[in-house]
């Protein structure tokens, strides 16, 4: 190893034993040549033996666990000393968040291959994030940070409290669930499996944990089947003597309706509010635990309307913020650095004034804009983040390096109150096209353009230029104010695009939202989302677009017919939310056959085919007025069985009363009106 190389190895092994003193974890930047650069790291390495070693892309150093740049959710659920991050061969923000969380404390994060990032504004404020770490080069050795002379441990009580509480949960009175939440590193994680495996060994149980993804609850199986001697697992499941621990996602959990003795929801922020209220009413000893901070997403919806939901249904509910770190002390000066370059804290502007929706500025903010001017960025993905459960450091990257990416905001009295994050789509060749109606091709992006091309056969519409707005946001203070529908209004009228789109989990409300902006629904999806558990819409907005109205034909003829099909679990009142915009049917129904059933002559199996066209044809307003029950039935054509144990009803004969009591209060209603 050369000289100008090994006067810099002491220096590391200063900065480690600094860190390990305080359990704090250091990042250091090298910005030398790449063959000085791995001759500083190799030798190091051999100084380090013993210590556990991740590289995030690159080429890999011997005697490491390399992962590819883009695969930092590989090392989940585990921990290392040293984590080598190369940038030399690409950068995505969420593999390095997860990485980065990976490193305990006492450990350091070494990061190379800086001068391969170009001059797009994404990498440029990496880079500038990056010069915020310790520098070291040929030139450059730098003296060691100051930290307080007192060293730091890190404190377990909180993740101890954590284990008790979920233990009381099942030992306790029922129908008094736990809300755990934290910030990463907090061990929840880590909790949930340590109680799992305590309640396991001290009696018989069956444990079911739910999330909106197996792998991001590895670490509970790994903590319980590692405390739990002698037990025995598989991928999502750990069994200990007559105890069982097991995963199931969260929509066949509630439709398969699976008895459990506790049931644990991780990352509940990420799952939808109707299905976590069903949980709830469902299972009487429950556990809720979600990520409030990080790139697993921001929870503020979670926190502030299931909660209070929660609150008012479970009045002894308990609720737990896990605010210590375990894997390294407070204070940490890598998870500041990480926090504040990665936008992971939350800065809202109070809105003390009140707001005069005729007096909002409305403005297109440039990448530039943002680059130059961090604080309304931070202010932008504040928003973002606090309006969506799926938003993550990528999406920060994303906002500052796609060219085809635009901001659109509404502020009061210079106060950031709404913003739209849309992205440019269309514009394909018709050779391109042609593949992508054949199924050859699917090329990234263009969303929207595509799923009209592919699935409703209109080439045009890819042909066309469109935007798709990916996100609305408002802020909490100033919501159900008009103020998102005022800004969608004046972007419609910036926009030069032949049309709009939007596509999103559908619920009543956003559905009935973009509705008032002017957008129609085109397509549903025919299953739902794994994160959020809905199914998807999407929803375009245009003039004289001619493929449009026959698009929208299209639309409601099939989702008549995958109304008993592949949509027969779609809740109820979505489905009266979306039949109202799309009723199709112009069969005429025989009334006279259907008020004779309705008065208990003929049998349901001779008139279902003539109750369901006339389902369709009683207009918008009878169809929203239409029960849950009625839907479940006649409309998606659910079994006795499951419409009697959805409405808590005996069995045939009672769903069947219920049925032909509603048909005679709408022939009646149609009487009069006709009459009239």
């Amino acid at each position: 190893m050369s000289s100008e190389t090994t006067q810099f190895v002491p220096y590391l092994l200063s900065l480690r034993q600094l860190a390990l003193k305080h359990q704090y974890r250091f990042g250091v930047i090298l910005q030398g040549a790449q063959e000085w650069n791995h001759s500083l790291i190799q030798h190091w390495l051999k100084d380090s033996n013993g210590n556990t070693v991740f590289q995030l892309g690159g080429d890999a150093f011997d005697g490491v666990r390399y992962v590819t740049f883009n695969k930092g959710q590989q090392l989940l659920g585990q921990e290392c000393d040293l984590l080598i991050c190369d940038l030399s061969s690409g950068w995505d923000a969420n593999s390095f968040s997860a990485a980065l969380g990976t490193l305990i404390g006492g450990g350091i994060l070494l990061v190379l291959g800086a001068n391969t990032l170009s001059e797009n504004p994404a990498e440029i404020w990496l880079k500038k994030a990056l010069d915020n770490l310790i520098v070291m080069s040929p030139d450059i050795q730098p003296s060691l940070p100051s930290v307080s002379k007192e060293a730091h441990k890190i404190d377990y009580s909180q993740q101890q409290l954590a284990v008790d509480n979920i233990v009381t949960v099942v030992t306790g009175h029922r129908k008094r669930p736990l809300i755990l939440t934290a910030d990463r590193g907090r061990g929840k994680s880590s909790a949930l499996g340590m109680a799992a495996a305590k309640l396991m060994s001290e009696r018989n149980i069956r444990i079911v944990v739910t999330a909106p993804s197996m792998a991001s609850v590895s670490p509970v199986f790994h903590f319980a089947q590692t405390l739990l001697a002698g037990s025995s697992g598989q991928k999502g499941w750990v069994e200990y003597e007559h105890s069982s621990l097991g995963f199931i996602a969260p929509d066949e959990l509630l439709r398969s309706r699976f008895e459990c003795d506790l049931l644990l929801v991780d990352e509940a922020a990420a799952l939808p509010l109707p299905m976590l209220k069903q949980m709830v009413n469902r299972y009487h000893r429950a556990v809720f635990s979600s990520t409030i901070h990080g790139y697993e997403g921001c929870g503020r919806g979670f926190s502030l309307k299931f909660q209070s939901w929660l609150k008012d249904v479970r009045p002894d509910m308990k609720l737990q913020n896990m605010t210590q770190p375990i894997r390294w002390s407070q204070g940490d000066p890598l998870e500041a650095w990480h926090r504040a370059s990665f936008l992971l804290d939350f800065e809202f502007q109070p809105v003390s004034d009140e707001v005069n929706v005729e007096s909002l500025q409305f403005s297109h903010v440039t990448q530039k804009n943002l680059l130059d001017n961090p604080s309304l960025l931070h202010r932008i993905f504040s928003l973002l983040v606090n309006a969506h459960y799926q938003t993550s450091p990528n999406d920060l990257f994303h906002l500052l390096g796609d060219e085809k990416m635009s901001v659109y905001t509404a502020t009061h009295h210079n106060v950031l109150l709404a913003c739209i994050l849309a992205v440019e789509e269309g514009t394909l060749d018709e050779s391109l096209i042609e593949d992508i109606q054949l199924g050859k091709r699917r090329p990234k992006g263009h969303l929207s353009p595509i799923t009209i091309a592919n699935q409703l056969g209109f080439a045009q519409a890819a042909v066309q230029s469109s935007q798709r707005i990916m996100r609305i946001a408002v802020h909490p203070d100033v919501q159900n104010q008009s103020i998102g529908y005022r800004l969608v209004k004046n972007f419609a009228l910036q926009s030069s695009s032949d049309y709009l789109s939007t596509s999103f989990g559908a619920t009543s409300a956003l559905v009935n939202f973009w509705r008032k902006c002017g957008f129609q629904t085109i397509k549903v999806g025919s299953q739902r989302d794994q994160a959020s558990g809905c199914y998807s819409v999407l929803m375009v907005k245009g003039e004289n677009i001619y493929w449009l109205e026959l698009a929208k034909q299209r639309h409601a003829q099939h989702f008549e017919f995958e109304l008993s099909d592949s949509l027969q679990e779609m809740e109820p009142d979505l489905v009266k939310t979306l039949l109202s915009e799309n009723l199709c049917s112009d069969t005429q129904a025989p009334i006279s056959l259907i008020h004779n059933y309705a008065l208990g002559g003929s049998n349901y199996e001779s008139v279902a085919v003539w109750l369901r066209s006339f389902a369709f044809s009683i207009g918008r307003e009878r169809v929203t007025s239409l029960s849950e029950l009625f839907i479940s039935k006649v409309v998606q054509r659910l079994s006795w069985t499951e419409c009697a144990e959805r409405h808590q009803l005996t069995g045939r004969k009672q769903v069947e009363a219920y049925i032909r009591k509603e048909l005679l209060a709408l022939i009646d209603d149609l009487h009069c009106k006709l009459a009239k």
